[in-house]
C-alpha cells in the first residue's frame, strides 16, 4: 500500500503590489476586501499590513509641501519619513 501523501501546512501569507497611481483607493479597497479580509477571517491570524509610499518630482517639491507632509506622516505615525535631495 503506498502511502498518502503528507499535506501541506501553509503558515504565511506575504505579498506585494505596485498600485495604480490614478486609482490608489480603488486598488487598496480590492486588497482589503480580497486578500486581508479573508486571511483576518481565519481563526488565530494576525495580519500585518505596511504601507511604503515613495513620491519622485524632478524640478521638486515646492514649500510647504515637504512641511505639510512631513507634519501629516508624523501625525500619521509612520514609522519612518523624509525628504532627500537627488
Amino acid at each position: 500500500m503506498v502511502p498518502a501523501p503528507a499535506q501541506t501546512t501553509y503558515t504565511r501569507f506575504y505579498g506585494a503590489r505596485l498600485l495604480n497611481p490614478e486609482r490608489y483607493a480603488a486598488d487598496f479597497s480590492k486588497i482589503i476586501n480580497e486578500v486581508l479580509q479573508p486571511l483576518a477571517g481565519v481563526d488565530g491570524t494576525r495580519p500585518e499590513v505596511r504601507v511604503e509610499v515613495t513620491a519622485v518630482n524632478p524640478t521638486g517639491f515646492d514649500e510647504p509641501k515637504p512641511r505639510t507632509v512631513s507634519e501629516n506622516a508624523e501625525t500619521l505615525r509612520f514609522e519612518q519619513h523624509g525628504f532627500e535631495e537627488l
